[in-house]
C-alpha cells in the first residue's frame, strides 16, 4: 500500500513525537508498504536548523520505499505566540501544498500536536477522498494554551472547533492515554478511540539489566525537553533542600527553558546540580542506567494530570526506580505497575525527601527497578507500532490486513463504517 505520514516533527529532530513516528514508519516498511513522510526541516527544540537544512524550501530523501520530504519552516529562537503561529501555520501552508500535489495515496496519517500541520493533511485528503487516521498525542489547543502557546481567544476557540471537526472526519482515531481516548470520544459523534500509548524503545526493552552506579552520590536524572510542561524548578528546589549532602542531580536535554535554568543555577549556587544537552537515541540507554533514579515530572495544572510521558516506558525499560512529580495518569501508573515513587508536582521538598528515601534503601530502589523492567516489555514501543500498522491496513483495504486484527479493531467501533 502507499501511506502518506504527515509530521511535522520526525528524526534526526530527538523527541517523544519523533521516535514514535519513525518507529510507525519503520514498522510499515517492515509491513511491505511503500511510505511517504511530509515533515519540517530539522530544527526543533532549540529553533535553529540542524547543519545542511533551511537553505532551500523544500528537500526530498529517498531510501527503497520510504520517502521524506523536509518543508522549510518559519522557525525561530524566539519563542512568542507570534512566533509559534508563523512556525506551525508555514508548515501547515506547505504540507497541505505538498500533500495536494503528491501522488494518490491509500491512507494518511496525521498526528498532532501541533494542529494545524495535521489539519492541513486531512483537508488535502478530504478533497482527494482518501482516508485518515488521526494520531493525538495531546489534546491541541488545551495544551497549546496551558503552555503559554496560545492565548488569543479567537484562535483558540477556532481552533477547538477544528479540532472537533477533524475527530469526526477521521476514519479512525488513536490516543496516548485513557482521559484522552475518553474526551475524544464525546466529540467523535460515536466513533471509539484506540489508546496507543507511546511505549519503550525496542533496544531498552531486550538489553539486560545494568547494575546500578556506586554510591555516594547518589544521582537522579532527567532526560528530556526544558519546557513550561515539565515544571522542572521542582529539581532546582529539590537541590536546595539536599546541599551538602551525597546527591547529584543531572539534567539532560534543551529547550526554551534551559537559560532560565542555567541563570537560577548560578544565582542559587546549586552545586549539585548538572545540565548536560541531549544525546542522540542510541545513547539515551546507557544515560538512563548511569543514574540511580529517574525524575518523570510535570507541571502543576489540571489538564497535564491526563498525560503521560514517554519517558515513563524507557525508565521502566533499564530498570530503574523512577520519582514521577505529577498527579492524575503518571501518578496512577506507577502505582499500578510498582515501579516508582510519586510526589506532587512542583514540590521539591516532597522530591527531597523521596531521594533520600531511595538513596537509604537501595534494596527497595532495586525491587522497584526490577518491577519496571519486568512489565516493559509490555508496553514496547514495537508492540504500538504494530497495532499501528494493522490499523492503517484496516482503514486502508481491509482484504489486505489479519483477519481477526481487523476484527478486533472494528470492534467498539474504533474505525468509522
Amino acid at each position: 500500500m502507499r501511506i502518506l505520514v504527515v509530521s511535522q516533527y520526525y528524526p534526526p529532530e530527538i523527541g517523544a513525537t519523533q521516535n514514535r513516528m519513525e518507529a510507525f514508519v519503520n514498522r510499515l516498511l517492515d509491513a511491505g508498504h511503500r511510505v511517504t513522510v511530509v515533515c519540517e526541516q530539522p530544527n526543533h527544540p532549540t529553533g535553529i536548523y540542524q547543519p545542511g537544512y533551511g537553505g532551500t524550501p523544500l528537500r526530498r530523501e529517498r531510501k527503497g520505499r520510504l520517502t521524506v520530504y523536509r518543508t522549510w519552516v518559519a522557525t525561530s529562537p524566539r519563542k512568542s505566540s507570534v512566533t509559534r503561529i508563523l512556525f506551525y501555520g508555514s508548515f501547515a501552508a506547505a504540507a497541505i501544498a505538498l500533500t495536494a500535489v503528491l501522488p494518490s495515496q491509500d491512507v494518511v496519517l496525521a498526528t498532532s500536536p501541533p494542529l494545524p500541520g495535521a489539519f492541513a493533511a486531512m483537508l488535502s485528503a478530504r478533497i482527494r477522498k482518501t482516508p485518515v487516521v488521526l494520531d493525538i498525542r495531546d489534546l491541541w489547543p488545551a495544551a497549546a494554551e496551558v503552555l503559554g502557546e496560545l492565548s488569543d481567544r479567537r484562535l483558540l476557540t477556532l481552533f477547538t472547533r477544528i479540532e472537533g471537526w477533524m475527530y469526526r472526519n477521521s476514519m479512525a482515531v488513536t490516543a496516548t492515554t485513557r482521559p484522552f481516548c475518553e474526551y475524544i470520544d464525546t466529540r467523535s459523534h460515536g466513533l471509539s478511540t484506540l489508546h496507543l500509548p507511546n511505549g519503550g524503545l525496542d533496544e531498552l526493552v531486550s538489553a539486560p539489566e545494568r547494575q546500578p552506579p556506586a554510591c555516594p552520590p547518589f544521582r537522579l536524572g532527567y532526560v528530556g525537553n526544558f519546557g513550561i510542561a515539565q515544571g522542572l524548578s521542582i529539581v532546582l528546589d529539590a537541590a536546595e533542600q539536599l546541599a551538602g549532602e551525597p546527591f547529584k542531580l543531572l539534567l539532560v536535554g534543551g529547550g526554551p527553558l534551559e537559560s532560565d535554568l542555567r541563570h537560577e543555577i548560578t544565582e542559587r549556587r546549586l552545586a549539585n546540580v548538572e545540565i548536560r544537552p541531549a544525546v542522540p537515541t542510541h545513547e539515551v540507554g546507557g544515560l538512563l542506567s548511569s543514574c540511580n533514579a529517574l525524575l518523570i515530572p510535570l507541571a502543576k495544572h489540571p489538564l497535564l494530570a491526563d498525560f503521560m510521558p514517554s519517558k515513563l516506558y524507557d525508565a521502566m525499560a533499564v530498570g530503574r526506580p523512577v520519582v514521577v512529580a505529577a498527579n492524575g495518569e503518571a501518578a496512577a501508573f506507577v502505582a499500578e505497575h510498582g515501579f516508582g515513587l510519586a510526589v506532587p508536582p512542583e514540590d521539591g521538598t516532597a522530591l527531597a525527601a523521596a531521594v533520600r528515601e531511595l538513596a537509604r534503601d537501595p534494596a527497595r530502589a532495586a525491587r522497584l527497578g526490577a518491577a519496571g523492567k519486568a512489565r516493559a516489555p509490555s508496553y514496547a514501543r514495537s508492540r504500538q507500532a504494530d497495532r499501528m500498522c494493522k490499523l492503517l491496513e484496516a482503514v486502508a483495504e481491509p482484504s489486505l490486513a489479519d483477519g481477526q486484527a481487523v476484527d478486533t479493531l472494528a470492534s467498539g467501533r474504533h474505525i468509522r463504517h
